[in-house]
């Protein structure tokens, strides 16, 4: 809400640049200011996951207050004019937590990798682990993606199959989550 209002109030930023799209990503809550502010815009919802679903259970009063951001994230995310979602799995946790938006199925993209083109980094320094085969989990840190699953697996394997291997496990601790 903060980059908004100063792009469009305190600077010629956004009426310079014109913008015909916007991408937004995560947070909806900045979509119902920018229809506002660029109507003729048109706003893109990466939902990665529904916030709602990421704070932690309280008693009533959080309850409360909860409920509030909970309708403006349904409400801001339906005032998009197409939702994107990074998986399948995420687009049915979408269903679940906005019934309200049962009319808005979102796309799924899926992040690109190439996997096609050469590193030239990697030509340059040669490889991490020369003759290694790496496995990589890259989650945020917390118990709901199981990263302990990784580690059961790689485990599981045969020490031949260890034997040349490395697991790599990388993320970030989630921080936030009111």
């Amino acid at each position: 809400m903060h980059l908004i209002l100063h792009i469009t109030l305190l600077t010629t930023e956004l009426s310079e640049l014109r913008p015909t799209v916007f991408f937004i990503d995560q947070l909806s809550a900045g979509i119902p200011l920018l229809r506002i502010l660029s109507p003729d815009a048109r706003v893109i919802f990466y939902c990665h996951f529904p916030d709602k679903l990421l704070a932690k259970p309280g008693g009533l009063l959080k309850a409360l207050y909860r409920s509030l951001f909970d309708w403006l994230e349904s409400w801001s995310t339906d005032c998009s004019d197409s939702i994107v979602v990074n998986s399948n799995f995420t687009k049915g946790v979408f269903a679940q937590a906005f019934p309200g938006l049962r009319d808005r199925s979102p796309k799924v993209v899926y992040p690109c990798v190439d996997t096609g083109s050469s590193n030239p980094v990697q030509e340059e320094i040669g490889p991490l682990w020369k003759d290694t085969r790496v496995l990589l989990s890259i989650n945020r840190f917390e118990k709901k993606k199981d990263v302990g699953l990784a580690i059961r697996a790689y485990a599981g394997l045969s020490s031949k199959e260890r034997k040349g291997s490395k697991l790599v496990i990388a993320g970030m601790r989630q921080r936030y989550g009111v």
